[in-house]
């Protein structure tokens, strides 16, 4: 069921998102991404996402290694759940109704760890 404008989605939810950057070295095609906007604002739209990557190289103080034992995969879900990277480096906001299939959703340490990269990214303190 595609997503409307309404849709309630919760912190820490992943969805597949196709990803058309218009050049550089952003992340691109179909791929995971972490919605990190808070439930209020995700009430509208758009919403704010994290990218994921399976290449644990991408690594660093604010690209925040997942545990695949962090992952809460949902069960119509087929891919396997692998460790990855929240590629904080690459946030950026969609609209809702580009969100596609759910994956699944961070453990509330997942969520916290990744915050914390957005937060040292922006130097939030």
């Amino acid at each position: 069921m595609p997503l409307t404008e309404t849709t309630t989605i919760d912190v820490g939810e992943i969805y597949w998102v196709t990803i058309s950057p218009k050049g550089g070295r952003e992340q691109q095609g179909r791929r995971p991404c972490i919605v990190m906007s808070r439930r209020a604002v995700n009430h509208g739209n758009p919403v704010v996402v994290v990218p994921m990557s399976t290449n644990l190289k991408k690594h660093n103080s604010y690209n925040i290694t997942i545990p695949a034992a962090e992952i809460i995969k949902d069960v119509t879900s087929k891919p396997h759940v692998v460790d990855s990277v929240a590629l904080c480096g690459q946030v950026f906001a969609i609209d809702k109704r580009k969100l596609e299939d759910r994956f699944g959703k961070l453990s509330h340490l997942a969520i916290l760890s990744v915050q914390l990269g957005l937060s040292y990214l922006f130097d939030i303190r």
